[in-house]
């Protein structure tokens, strides 16, 4: 596998980032990167999504509001959209932290 495609699924799914950070594909300077910050991005989605996660359960205990899960939803949809984006960046060669 490309090192660019093994990158771009490290933002696209989180277990490349994994496979790129404990393994010896860290070594080399552009999967590396990528790996690193992949799994730092992936790791900032998960404690934000459980955070609004959190939340939302949290005002239901006090009182329902319907069609609160829907943010829910939108959390997860628009954090693991902004994943694909970062994947398609880093495909395409384009060199760029996070957060750009």
């Amino acid at each position: 596998m490309k090192d660019k495609t093994l990158a771009a699924l490290a933002y696209s799914l989180w277990i490349p980032s994994l496979y790129i950070v404990l393994t010896e594909k860290r070594r080399d300077e552009f999967t590396g990167f990528h790996g690193g910050q992949a799994l730092l991005m992936w790791t900032g989605i998960f404690i934000i999504f459980f955070a609004v996660r959190f939340l939302v359960n949290l005002i239901w205990s006090f009182f329902y509001i319907p069609f609160l899960d829907v943010l829910e939803i939108l959390a997860g949809a628009a954090l693991y959209g902004y994943a694909l984006y970062c994947g398609l960046r880093c495909y395409r060669g384009i060199a760029f932290t996070i957060p750009h």
